[in-house]
């Protein structure tokens, strides 16, 4: 098996199944002995729902929900070496003005985060459940940016090791997961020039739910519109299969833990 990462990142547009995926990858890496949890953001600025950060465990797998709120003090106690001054500057309008204003300052307290998450279980593995397409490049951009405005001090040095970490090919792996459709293809292989100019770290394009591969045997008895859907599912992979990691078929099951079940033995591939 392939040394796997510390940080997996999965993203791409709304609706193409990257949350389904990226809870059945943590259980595919659970299942072959390795500690890993899966992980979302809250919220994208301060005072928005701010409800805390949670830690649980949901149908076997390990879910951190990570609230900006909770990262920001966490970060700024470990900072100053004091809770109390820690509550009191992230509630002042001035920080909040500060994080909210400035593009991808949420990004860097979250990514601080879980690279603290990293470092305090040096066997916990992170998956990312990015929120859409622009948040990776996004969190991606934004340490090269801070690294740029903060030229020395604290955060200089924090967003370098920052840097360091997520532009290690060893450290992070992202995952582009897009649906067999030529608009969702396209907009994926975009994402993922995207960050390819932005990161040396692997990019990999996944196309998830594939009609096509549980109907190849019936084709001609399907009706025309079902059988179109399949022919054309299948002329996309064939014609840009060089280019995609992996391609997933589409589960019958509709239970969420048997979706992810079926995907399973598929997933060691993105590790």
């Amino acid at each position: 098996m392939t040394k796997p990462r510390r940080l997996y990142i999965f993203t791409g547009k709304g609706g193409v199944g990257k949350t389904t995926l990226a809870k059945a990858f943590t259980r595919c890496l659970l299942e072959h002995d390795l500690q890993a949890a899966y992980v979302t953001l809250q919220n994208q600025s301060l005072g928005e729902r701010n409800t805390g950060t949670k830690d649980s465990k949901v149908d076997g797998i390990r879910e951190i929900s990570l609230d900006l709120e909770d990262a920001a003090r966490g970060y700024i106690e470990k900072k100053l070496g004091s809770k109390l001054i820690a509550s009191w500057i992230v509630k002042t309008p001035f920080f909040r003005a500060l994080v909210n204003m400035m593009p991808g300052f949420s990004y860097l307290i979250f990514l601080g985060k879980m690279l603290q998450l990293g470092a305090d279980d040096p066997r916990l593995i992170l998956v990312l459940d990015a929120p859409a397409s622009g948040h990776a490049l996004t969190m991606i951009e934004s340490t090269t940016n801070f690294q740029q405005i903060f030229e020395s001090g604290a955060i200089f040095d924090d967003t370098m090791k920052m840097l360091s970490r997520l532009n290690d090919p060893e450290y992070t792996k992202i995952h582009v997961v897009s649906l067999p459709s030529l608009m969702s293809w396209q907009e994926a292989q975009e994402l993922r020039a995207g960050l390819i100019q932005r990161t040396p770290v692997t990019v990999d394009i996944t196309v998830n739910n594939c009609l096509y591969p549980l109907l190849e045997e019936n084709l001609d008895e399907l009706p025309a519109g079902l059988r179109e859907k399949a022919l054309y599912e299948r002329q996309l992979v064939s014609e840009h299969r060089d280019q995609m990691r992996c391609v997933l078929p589409h589960s019958l099951a509709r239970d969420t833990a048997l979706v992810q079940a079926d995907l399973l033995g598929s997933l060691p591939n993105l590790i």
